[in-house]
């Protein structure tokens, strides 16, 4: 008996040998466990998505849904003048939503372009996985494959032809979505972007999430009103390291800022930090340990704690309590993991009692093995010909950075070092850059069109120019490196062009 993923592929060999079909009849499409919910002609113009605010331009398309058994919905969408490329689009947070936003400018650029909910309806909660397991099995990995078969079969049956290349981008849990497909499905696109990935899934909700909720509690708790004197005093501190003084730290590994530094005289004041406030800020940087002193996930690098996307929404969130990382963190380990909406955040144990396992040892054994995702051996990947584009910002104040760091490594280690690996798998470091987007550092960039160069072209990314803006207007650019080479200012011009930097070797 054929798989489900044999008979899948069955029939996109059957449907690329037909003729192109109308918009209407994808309608017809017969698809294992797939099931066409609609699929009609968006005509070129004005048009607005479920859950969207404003009316967006977009070319003539064909607009596809439908959903994957048991509960996977997904949409593609298909340009009048197609590119004969797929680019499916990630998720953020506990997904729950397709990706609507994200979908609209790959199709403006001719891609064929889709987008899965995972396989569960967002409930601004984790409400959705508790006692559903097949939930969580899609959401860890299932459904992004299942959604990328299925896409395959109708580009078929409505082109007559197979994408000639298939591309995923994501950032965040769309990053983590990326890691996993080319660990878990190495065939599913020959070309992929991971953004800030959350991989190491499970230590980075309780090592991370969890360890900063626990380093915030009561009197320890540091309100956004504290952030600009915490981020002045890093950047006194560090920001000169590469010989420009920008606001922006090239390297925040190289910084050895106290917090300390900063401690009140007397009493508490608005310009400084408490005792248990300076703990606090320590915990932060060191990440995420086991009373033993084993590393469970990184910790927060200095550099990112001012602005809009700094450590006010990410760590400082509301007010103490259950916001910022909580906000993100406890529904996830409530209903995911603990399968309880009773569960008291307070009560997780990183310590070993009497031979006992921790509350990390259980997190690793029930949900290690699904969320997988951490897998250095990418041999599969490149024997098939795969590229992978990976970035971070450094100033990341939600996934540490340094995690990017530790995969690529160990990715280099198991593939026979840098210039092995280099030949299929790039990482991208971006200075002050903050989560996916924002900082004081240039953050905008388009990596899809880098990952088209080297998948259809054979050029691999040397350096890739990003820029920054201020009111809509560029004011910065600056290059990037493929990691461990980093954007060196070559003491001439000026450094808010990027013609005045060279990448190096640190």
């Amino acid at each position: 008996m054929l798989t489900r993923a044999a008979q899948c592929l069955a029939f996109v060999a059957f449907v690329a040998s037909a003729d192109a079909q109308n918009c209407d009849s994808i309608a017809k499409l017969a698809l294992p466990d797939v099931t066409i919910t609609q699929a009609a002609s968006v005509p070129a113009g004005k048009f607005t998505f479920p859950g969207g605010r404003n009316a967006v331009e977009v070319p003539a398309f064909c607009r596809v849904a439908g959903t994957i058994k048991p509960e996977v919905s997904f949409e593609i969408w298909m340009p009048e003048r197609w590119n004969k490329k797929l680019l499916t689009v990630g998720n953020g947070g506990l997904a729950g939503t397709i990706s609507y936003g994200a979908m609209v400018a790959p199709l403006s650029k001719g891609y064929a372009t889709s987008s899965t909910d995972t396989g569960h309806k967002a409930d601004n909660d984790g409400h959705w996985a508790a006692g559903h397991m097949e939930r969580v099995i899609d959401f860890a990995h299932r459904a992004v494959h299942v959604t990328t078969q299925a896409d395959k079969a109708i580009l078929a049956a409505f082109y007559g032809n197979s994408p000639a290349h298939a591309y995923f981008s994501g950032c965040s849990q769309g990053g983590q979505e990326a890691m996993t497909e080319a660990q878990r499905y190495p065939r599913d696109y020959d070309g992929i972007v991971a953004g800030d990935p959350a991989n190491n899934w499970v230590h980075h909700y309780v090592g991370a999430h969890l360890w900063i909720t626990l380093a915030m509690q009561k009197d320890a708790y540091i309100p956004a009103s504290k952030i600009p004197a915490l981020a002045e005093a890093v950047n006194n501190a560090c920001d000169a390291l590469d010989g420009i003084k920008d606001g922006i730290l090239n390297d925040p590994r190289k910084c050895h800022f106290d917090p300390a530094s900063i401690q009140c005289k007397n009493g508490d004041a608005p310009n400084c930090l408490t005792a248990p406030q300076v703990d606090a800020v320590r915990k932060i940087y060191q990440g995420g340990r086991t009373p033993e002193g084993d590393q469970i996930f990184p910790g927060i690098v200095p550099g990112g704690e001012a602005g809009p996307g700094g450590w006010a929404r990410w760590i400082a969130g509301s007010g103490p309590g259950e916001s910022g990382h909580a906000g993100l963190g406890l529904p996830f380990l409530r209903y995911v993991l603990f399968e309880n909406p009773d569960w008291d955040y307070h009560s997780f144990r990183y310590a070993r009692v009497n031979g006992v396992d921790s509350d990390v040892d259980f997190a690793d054994h029930k949900l290690g093995p699904i969320f997988t995702n951490m897998n250095p051996d990418l041999g599969a990947f490149q024997a098939g010909g795969g590229k992978m584009i990976h970035y971070h910002g450094w100033s990341d104040p939600d996934i540490s950075p340094l995690n990017s760091v530790n995969y690529y490594e160990s990715v280099m280690a198991k593939m026979g070092g840098l210039s092995e690996t280099k030949r299929f798998y790039r990482l991208f470091m971006v200075p002050g850059m903050q989560h996916c987007t924002g900082g004081p550092g240039p953050a905008t960039f388009d990596m899809v069109e880098a990952l088209d160069q080297w998948v259809e072209h054979g050029n691999a990314p040397e350096q890739i120019i990003a820029s920054h803006a201020t009111a809509g207007k560029v004011d910065r650019t600056r290059p990037l490196c493929p990691f461990p080479q980093e954007a060196r200012w070559k003491g001439t011009g000026s450094s808010d062009q990027a013609e005045n930097f060279v990448c190096v070797q640190p």
